[in-house]
């Protein structure tokens, strides 16, 4: 409560505010100010209360630590990164030219739109299609997986940079 009762007492520069280690203290005391200059403006007859009060709010964005404005853009998009994620295509469609015979542990896949797939997962089929339609989706955990249309198989697989 010591620092409480200092913040009371009229401090003579914010300064002195800042150096208060508790912030309740430290923002009655940033206060404390802020109405004593208010207060100094106001000298009877001159100086209605709303000017002073206008000139405590034009006081007051003075006081803000600089660490506090360069925060808030940050913790103004806080938590928006999944919505970002969702603006992202969440698949993509394309088809393996040619007769695709099915895929074996780190087999890597051309598919028709250029990209490059590697199987991840260790697993392995085999397939007779021709020119067969496929579909790579987003899976839990940052995964992908590759689904063909003309069957049930699926492999998980990760986007090779060719």
């Amino acid at each position: 409560m010591l620092p409480c009762i200092a913040a009371l007492a009229q401090p003579a520069s914010p300064q002195q505010c800042r150096a208060l280690p508790d912030a309740q203290a430290r923002l009655l005391c940033y206060d404390t100010w802020v109405d004593g200059q208010a207060a100094a403006l106001k000298t009877p007859g001159q100086v209605d209360p709303a000017l002073a009060a206008a000139a405590a709010a034009a006081a007051a964005p003075a006081l803000v630590p600089a660490a506090v404005s360069t925060a808030q853009p940050a913790a103004a998009s806080f938590g928006l990164e999944q919505q970002a994620r969702k603006a992202e295509a969440q698949e993509v469609e394309s088809e393996i030219s040619g007769l695709f015979e099915g895929w074996g542990p780190k087999h890597v896949i051309r598919l028709a739109n250029g990209q490059l797939w590697q199987i991840v997962d260790g697993s392995s089929a085999v397939l007779y299609l021709k020119n067969p339609k496929v579909k790579v989706r987003r899976g839990m955990l940052g995964t992908y997986v590759l689904e063909f249309e003309a069957s049930n198989e699926t492999a998980k697989v990760r986007r090779l940079e060719r």
